[in-house]
């Protein structure tokens, strides 16, 4: 990933998902440091915004996190993915019924072609609901969701749970390499609506 920020430093994708690295690599302040840059290139990024707020949350700075994730929710039009992080900070500040409305708000949204299963599960997970959050997951595993989400620390909480760890290993994900490979893909494919959102349209 260092390769490819030296390539094109101006990348505002390659930035963004090098701070969502630095957070699997447990390398919060460096994540942080990472994530501004990246917002000082483009302050309406709102993929910067959000893993910014990962940061924050590993660090338990909740009401920084919630915060940015506000502000990630606003320029992204309310992306899966921030609104799930959103709930999940919610849920680590005490803020029980809001993540529980976002909750109901992403489930109320899914459908047959986007079910949302991953970031409705990993709000589960952040209410202490392992049962729902694996559930929801199988129903992902079962779409053919992108493994790669499941190396995002919303999940953490899963990781001792039998069920999650069969899941992990008939998805086949071993290997340090393949775990970073399926990170980036995942990272690419969530931003790709917010990318335009958070652009120029001339970009």
């Amino acid at each position: 990933m260092r390769k490819a920020e030296n390539l094109d430093p101006l990348s505002l994708i390659i930035n963004s998902d090098l701070a969502e690295l630095l957070v699997l690599a447990h390398s919060y302040d460096e994540a942080i440091q990472q994530s501004r840059k990246t917002i000082e290139m483009d302050p309406n990024f709102a993929f910067a915004h959000n893993q910014l707020a990962q940061a924050y949350l590993q660090k338990h700075m909740y009401d920084e996190a919630v915060a940015e994730l506000q502000k990630a929710a606003q320029l992204s039009g309310g992306s899966p993915t921030v609104m799930a992080n959103l709930a999940r900070a919610y849920a680590a500040s005490g803020m029980r019924g809001e993540a529980v409305k976002l909750l109901n708000d992403l489930k109320k949204g899914s459908s047959p072609v986007s079910s949302h299963a991953s970031e409705i599960a990993v709000i589960y997970a952040a209410l202490g609901d392992r049962d729902q959050a694996m559930n929801w997951l199988e129903k992902g595993y079962e779409e053919r969701f992108n493994p790669g989400v499941l190396l995002r620390p919303g999940f953490d909480p899963l990781r001792s749970d039998p069920r999650f760890q069969n899941l992990v290993h008939r998805i086949g994900l071993l290997g340090r390499d393949l775990l970073s490979l399926c990170c980036y893909q995942s990272f690419l494919f969530d931003r790709f609506d917010c990318l335009h959102a958070a652009s120029p349209p001339n970009s």
